[in-house]
């Protein structure tokens, strides 16, 4: 007579289960890391796309760079350009953070900007930025059921007609700087930023000066000149970019491109960028 025999089960022990439940979970969350990060590199690679490319800048001035670093794959910096009839409208923006947050008001700003100026029919500088910033305030807080978003930008916002040899500039919290016979001059950059404040009226106000041929304007973000560095780690601060550009304003753009980009990794060394760097450079 055959005897059944019946082989033991081994208890699974109570350290095994959560080792295999962590090791699950582990996969998990990491298979929905690489899917965000996957995302988000799609939404980079398009927020670029919509960027102008720096041929553009050249093909219409005598010279022109464009220094675009983000922190993070996304930015809350951009540079935009459009040519109207004889007037050559361009900008740079800083929106209220980086990575997601300020890309999502970098679209909104970019996309607004030439409606007001091809719809709306406007020209003056002052008062495109200050439809903007109506338009921007409004997107962001129209379907709000309570409160308001602080959302908003700072923008250099320039319009410049190379046959009447005129320009003007509208700065909403950035300066414009001017660079001149070897001499430079800052614009000022405005009281007021685009987006959410904490008073009712704004003052965006145009400012007009003549082009001589040879200037060399830049518009930038804080990115630079906030970095943090050198030997006892400090911002890199707006008068050292100032002596900067100085230094460097015989050479050509291109040039000044590498000059700038050298002076800011060797002041950062190890240091973490702290914000979405964005400097554009245009000679007439």
């Amino acid at each position: 007579m055959n005897t059944l025999v019946l082989e033991e089960q081994v208890p699974v022990s109570e350290p095994d289960l959560v080792s295999g439940e962590l090791a699950s979970r582990i996969a998990y969350l990491e298979q929905q890391s690489q899917t965000l990060l996957e995302s988000m590199r799609y939404a980079g690679s398009l927020q670029r796309s919509i960027l102008p490319n720096e041929r553009i800048f050249r093909n219409i001035f005598s010279d022109a760079f464009v220094i675009f670093q983000p922190k993070d794959i996304v930015s809350g910096d951009f540079y935009w350009i459009f040519q109207h009839h004889d007037d050559i409208y361009f900008a740079v923006g800083d929106c209220t953070g980086h990575g997601v947050p300020g890309a999502m008001v970098n679209i909104a700003g970019n996309a607004l900007l030439r409606q007001i100026i091809r719809l709306e029919g406007l020209s003056d500088p002052a008062k495109i930025v200050a439809l903007l910033d109506s338009e921007l305030t409004s997107l962001f807080n129209e379907h709000l059921t309570e409160g308001t978003t602080r959302d908003g930008m700072d923008l250099v916002f320039c319009k410049f007609n190379l046959s009447q040899m005129k320009g003007s500039f509208c700065g909403a919290g950035r300066p414009l700087i001017l660079v001149r016979d070897g001499e430079l001059v800052e614009f000022r950059k405005g009281p007021d930023a685009i987006g959410h404040a904490s008073k009712e009226t704004k003052e965006f106000e145009t400012i007009h000066f003549g082009l001589q041929k040879g200037d060399q304007f830049y518009l930038f973000s804080d990115g630079y000149t906030d970095q943090f560095g050198g030997e006892n780690v400090k911002k890199f601060n707006r008068q050292r970019f100032r002596n900067l550009l100085i230094s460097i304003r015989d050479f050509e753009l291109r040039e000044q491109r590498k000059e700038l980009l050298l002076n800011y990794n060797n002041w950062r060394g190890k240091q973490e960028q702290v914000d979405d760097i964005c400097v554009v450079g245009i000679r007439i």
